[in-house]
């Protein structure tokens, strides 16, 4: 959709996931694995762990451009579990709390919301929607990077569709704090 002001679109695609909460919130707390699903990003390096237990990240991003120059961010990421309504919201913006240079002469992009919402379907399903709101900044045509801005979610998406069969999250979901906020949920008479 278009963004009031800015050149560039917001985009976002919604799927339904056949894992569990608990691991999905799992997938996306590993901010180092991001390239290996993550749609066009080549590189993160986590910055600052401002909050462990809730979820309050400082970290940089690289995203990749097609025959141009790669852009990148410093993101700050916070998690909202609203449990009682089975929801989970997953921001991560840009930030000028740190600075950070890669020294590798990417452009810096002025701007990057995103929003992830994982929304509870039963116990093994749940409802997963990406979101993102960037500003590229200038040198690239606008068609070209609203196309790629419209693929990145669903691509993302799919990607993550993979995750989610990894024994490594699924493990490691078990014994996380959203497997126990999952759990209380389903004490509380949801299936």
């Amino acid at each position: 959709s278009p963004v009031p002001g800015k050149e560039y679109i917001a985009a976002k695609a919604t799927c339904m996931m056949n894992a569990r909460i608990e691991v999905i919130g799992t997938i996306l707390r590993d901010i180092p694995s991001y390239p290996e699903w993550m749609a066009d990003c080549k590189e993160t390096k986590m910055l600052k762990t401002v909050d462990d237990e809730k979820d309050v990240f400082i970290f940089w991003f690289r995203q990749h451009v097609t025959l141009l120059t790669d852009r990148d961010m410093v993101l700050k990421s916070k998690t909202v579990i609203d449990m009682q309504n089975g929801t989970n919201l997953v921001y991560a913006d840009s930030t000028n709390e740190m600075s950070f240079d890669s020294g590798k002469g990417y452009v810096r992009m002025p701007s990057f919301h995103s929003l992830w919402t994982l929304q509870w379907v039963d116990r093994e399903h749940t409802k997963v929607t990406f979101m993102i709101d960037p500003d590229l900044d200038k040198g690239v045509p606008i068609g070209i990077a609203n196309s790629t801005i419209k693929s990145i979610p669903l691509k993302t998406l799919k990607n993550m569709r993979e995750m989610v069969k990894k024994s490594k999250y699924i493990e490691a979901a078990k014994t996380s704090k959203y497997n126990k906020m999952a759990e209380e949920y389903v004490k509380s008479g949801h299936k």
